[in-house]
């Protein structure tokens, strides 16, 4: 009590000079350092509202990426001292002293629609709030040649989830894994168009099968946070799943398309410019996969907890490699302008987006199901 009657004074001080603390629900977490501070700032500019400026806290021993940090301070007055925060957490426990007063509806939003939906696909066609200096160019140049990719050689980062990560919450998010071998053709799909394949991800990873075009980034010595970050930022686009790296790529401008996303709320995801596909359920006492009316008019639709799923008796079932391929190659053509959907395929997403309510996970979200996909497992949408 005495500490928090200490801290009121210099939270109304704060106030008076116009500054309030922005507290992330993670920075040991890429996908929310990079996604949460990328919502708060667009959808200042969408509503032209700002209350004073943010000073976000990032302790420099529990932040996923402290090279982004200082892409972000380019918008934010940046606290990495791990005291000083802790200090600022206690001040930021009063309403008033804080940026957002509720940081989960962005995107923890468990059993709720994820805010970052609604401001992503808002902000449409807009620039990138973030772009790479002239000088950090210049030093990845450098730096891809010593992973071998050749000069002005174009790339697609891609990752897929691993237990290795984070072992310690492992037990309920295991349903978000995926095998790395199922990305594999579609690297090579990839580099029979000209794009090299560029493995993110942490040492923990099992290595890759060699392939030519691939380069096994996450196990290589010259992995950093500044390399994650500009691989990211310079990629064509990014091959992911439910794993929040490719929001790096998000917050440079460029685009995803995530396979293997769990759950199945999760599949529209972001703007106009990402496309998903879904893991599968598999319902074991009937042998069956459920349809996807099933999914969403049940609370699956947004099961958040492996224990969810072994309890319901439902499987979520990777996507097979010829799925993960043929969304790849979906996505290139859609960066090169030369991707083609006809009248069936209009119907088939009108038909799946229709199925989200508000409270879905990705309900408002601007994003596409993959093209192939959704032909082929058509008949879960009768």
């Amino acid at each position: 009590m005495a500490r928090r009657a200490c801290a009121l004074p210099v939270a109304l001080l704060l106030k008076a000079a116009g500054y309030r603390i922005l507290q992330l629900t993670r920075t040991d977490r890429i996908g929310h350092l990079a996604g949460e501070i990328d919502c708060v700032l667009k959808e200042d500019r969408l509503k032209q509202a700002r209350a004073g400026r943010a000073i976000l806290l990032a302790p420099r021993d529990r932040v996923a990426n402290r090279h982004l940090v200082k892409y972000w301070s380019k918008y934010l007055a940046v606290v990495e001292s791990p005291r000083l925060c802790r200090m600022l957490e206690k001040i930021g426990e009063f309403g008033f002293a804080r940026y957002r007063a509720d940081m989960h509806q962005y995107f923890t939003a468990i059993g709720e629609t994820a805010k970052y939906n609604e401001i992503f696909s808002a902000w449409g066609e807009r620039a990138p709030l973030l772009e790479l200096t002239a000088e950090d160019i210049e030093r990845l140049e450098a730096a891809l040649q010593q992973l071998g990719l050749p000069k002005g050689a174009p790339f697609v980062c891609f990752h897929s989830r691993q237990p290795g990560y984070s072992p310690a919450d492992e037990h309920w998010h295991s349903y978000r894994n995926a095998s790395v071998e199922n990305y594999l053709p579609a690297m090579v799909a990839l580099y029979g168009q000209g794009l090299y394949g560029m493995r993110m991800g942490d040492p923990t990873m099992p290595a890759m099968p060699a392939a030519e075009g691939l380069i096994d980034y996450a196990r290589s010595p010259q992995r950093s946070d500044w390399m994650d970050v500009f691989l990211c930022a310079r990629c064509e686009f990014f091959l992911g799943n439910s794993s929040g790296l490719y929001l790096i790529s998000t917050a440079f401008g460029r685009p995803s398309a995530l396979a293997n996303l769990a759950p199945m709320s999760t599949t529209l995801g972001g703007g106009p410019r990402e496309i998903g596909i879904p893991k599968l359920l598999w319902h074991e006492e009937e042998a069956r996969h459920l349809s996807f009316a099933e999914v969403f008019s049940s609370p699956v639709a947004n099961y958040r907890f492996a224990e969810q799923y072994a309890a319901a008796g439902i499987v979520a079932q990777e996507n097979d490699a010829e799925d993960v391929r043929a969304l790849a190659l979906e996505m290139l053509d859609r960066t090169r302008g030369v991707a083609r959907y006809d009248s069936a395929d209009d119907d088939r997403q009108a038909r799946f987006r229709a199925l989200f309510k508000p409270g879905h996970y990705g309900y408002g979200s601007a994003a596409r199901v993959g093209r192939d996909f959704l032909r082929k497992y058509s008949h879960l949408l009768d």
